[in-house]
């Protein structure tokens, strides 16, 4: 059920949050506020909350997204939360697009902390942040950091693999590696969990076998960092104009 209550604009920094429960809703991107100048090329009006998780189309959850955020990572996260709550979850979700400046400025970050509640009552926390630009300009950064001595070329002594391949080898293995890891959405899939143990088995376990008895809740979503992009799946313009037909396929 979508709930404008649950959106809202910070009037000192100009953060534009969501922070509610998620819910499966149809996609509806009618009466989408217009561009502004604070957008930049290449930039769409994007859901800080998708309208398919119940996000409203007003400028207090649409902001200015860049494309390759809003159909990259950000789409990933969306997946995830819909499969999440399709399989009987439910989410309490703090989305922030960061301004930190003057109201109606482009965003710079955007940020999602999920709390995750899943079928059989054991929660995770899942958190995740995307800088707000094109995935070309965060590789050329990273590239250019890359440059100076000693930034990614530092000793290592636990990195035995990485000590016994150059350079170049090394860092083209990463990437293959980078290129089979499975999507954000999988973050959303439940870790395996039996239930809390009872309190005499779980000291007799950590007893016997030196294990730690604490089940509790864990947090299964690594911080993305700010080169891994994201996207809003809901809240694409897909034309860069107001009058671009929505990319959203939900």
């Amino acid at each position: 059920m979508r709930n404008p209550e649950y959106s809202s604009i910070n009037p000192n920094t100009g953060d534009v949050t969501y922070n509610g429960p998620l819910s499966l809703e149809k996609g509806d991107h009618s009466h989408m506020p217009s561009r502004t100048d604070a957008y930049l090329p290449g930039d769409e009006r994007g859901h800080v909350n998708a309208s398919s998780l119940g996000g409203v189309n007003s400028r207090d959850n649409v902001v200015a997204q860049h494309g390759d955020v809003n159909h990259g990572a950000y789409l990933s996260v969306e997946k995830g939360e819909r499969v999440a709550l399709q399989n009987g979850a439910t989410i309490e979700s703090d989305k922030t697009a960061v301004v930190n400046s003057q109201l109606g400025d482009r965003p710079s970050t955007f940020t999602v902390n999920d709390s995750v509640t899943y079928p059989d009552g054991h929660t995770e926390s899942i958190h995740h942040s995307f800088t707000n630009e094109s995935y070309a300009d965060q590789a050329a950064w990273n590239d250019m950091s890359a440059s100076l001595p000693g930034t990614f070329d530092g000793d290592n002594p636990g990195d035995g693999l990485r000590g016994s391949m150059d350079t170049e080898s090394y860092s083209a293995l990463m990437e293959a590696t980078d290129a089979e890891m499975p999507g954000l959405d999988a973050d959303y899939a439940p870790s395996d969990f039996s239930g809390v143990p009872d309190v005499a088995d779980a000291g007799s376990a950590a007893t016997d076998v030196g294990v730690d008895s604490d089940t509790g809740s864990g947090d299964c979503g690594a911080d993305s960092g700010g080169d891994s992009g994201g996207a809003d799946s809901d809240g694409a313009d897909a034309g860069g104009g107001d009058g671009g037909a929505s990319a959203d396929a939900d």
